[in-house]
């Protein structure tokens, strides 16, 4: 169900199917435990099924709550432009911010980017 991997200094995260409700607190423990063994490195969450459903949204959701209290940046990357929409209409503003993208791609050059952004200054 999930694979991960560091890529350009990025934790890359690919959920690979839609999860249910079964597996939400599962799945988003299992990412935040992820993330903790990959401090400080930003993330970048992957949802490669065509269809994401709640559960799944939700997971994501849980995680960016995770990262904001370890203020690890956070984006996700969905060919769902529905999913697009409920996770920016979703994502709690008070937190550090979640970046959300169509391709995976773009999502892991803009970590990448901002990390170097950071670094530098």
């Amino acid at each position: 169900m999930l694979i991960h991997a560091v890529d350009r200094g990025i934790l890359v995260v690919t959920i690979r199917v839609d999860i249910d409700i079964t597996a939400r607190a599962v799945t988003a423990e299992n990412i935040a435990r992820l993330v903790r063994c990959h401090l400080p490195l930003p993330v970048v969450i992957v949802l490669a099924a065509p269809v994401v459903g709640a559960a799944t949204l939700s997971a994501v959701l849980r995680v960016h709550r995770a990262c904001s209290g370890l203020r690890v940046p956070l984006a996700v990357a969905t060919p769902s432009a529905a999913a697009r929409r409920m996770l920016r209409a979703s994502a709690d503003p008070s937190r550090f911010p979640l970046g959300v993208f169509a391709a995976a791609d773009s999502a892991i050059a803009a970590a990448a980017a901002a990390t170097a952004h950071d670094a530098s200054a």
